[in-house]
């Protein structure tokens, strides 16, 4: 009898000592999370950032033919764990336009703003893409002054 007794004791003691031993356990407070340059939330170094940003005239010959607005990106790479696979991800703000690069970086010039106006700001959206999810946006805007 004093077995059974006993048994019963024990099988009342562990989850107690489970339920106790729960309640002592952190939680991740996932609003704190913001290390990681792959979050939306990142809040460290950038992880894009503007090398240069131009105005030009292109000519045909002595006839110029356009002007745009171009920009040159860097991505930190050695914010990213090493053999990170990204896709550079860019919007054109002003129209809405979407470009998606997986190894050209920088972008090549064919998506500068076209026609644009001098003293108007044209602006970029720049993301990686890594397995499918996007970084937290970089916007950099640049004034076009030919």
């Amino acid at each position: 009898m004093e077995f059974f007794a006993m048994k019963k004791a024990f099988l009342f003691i562990i989850p107690v000592v489970l339920a106790l031993a729960g309640c002592l356990k952190n939680d991740l407070d996932p609003a704190n999370l913001t290390s990681n340059p792959l979050d939306q939330d990142y809040d460290g170094p950038a992880l894009i950032e503007l090398v240069s940003d131009t105005t030009r005239i292109i000519y045909d010959g002595l006839t110029p033919l356009d002007t745009v607005v171009e920009q040159t990106v860097q991505v930190r790479s050695d914010l990213l764990a090493p053999g990170t696979d990204y896709a550079l991800y860019v919007t054109q703000v002003n129209t809405g336009e979407v470009f998606d690069y997986s190894a050209e970086i920088p972008p090549p010039a064919d998506r500068a703003y076209h026609h644009v106006v001098s003293g108007f700001s044209y602006c970029y959206d720049y993301q990686l893409v890594v397995q499918f999810s996007r970084t937290k946006a970089y916007r950099f805007c640049t004034t076009a002054n030919p």
